[in-house]
């Protein structure tokens, strides 16, 4: 009985350190695979063009316009942009034509521990 006593009590003890070392880690340790990218680029002839895209209203943006941000952002997002409006820089993640794709994106980064926000564009 006594070690039965002493195996459950071991575990719990073996379980909540990990559960709280899990919970104290930094977001930053997670390994982010590049997303297929396009969000932020079209090709029209032999030109690439940068910038939202024509239509795609809803725009994933991280407010900030470190150097930092943007890195961390293309480790996800290769074409990630810095861009300014009226309300100040942001880190252009993505544009989409519905609010569904852009906070699927914005998700995910939040996930990653960025500030993302799917805000509407005219």
């Amino acid at each position: 009985m006594n070690r039965f006593l002493v195996l459950g009590v071991g575990s719990w003890i073996t379980w909540n350190f990990l559960l709280s070392w899990a919970q104290a880690q930094p977001i930053s340790y997670l390994p982010c695979q590049p997303i297929v990218t396009g969000f932020n680029t079209t090709q029209q002839g032999d030109v690439i063009v940068l910038g939202q895209r024509s239509g795609y209203s809803y725009v994933v943006a991280i407010p900030s316009q470190s150097r930092a941000t943007l890195d961390a952002v293309r480790q996800c997002v290769p074409d990630a942009f810095i861009t300014r409006s009226k309300l100040g820089p942001y880190v252009h993640a993505g544009s989409f034509p519905t609010r569904a794709g852009a906070e699927s994106l914005s998700w995910f980064l939040r996930s990653r521990g960025l500030d993302s926000r799917v805000v509407y564009v005219r």
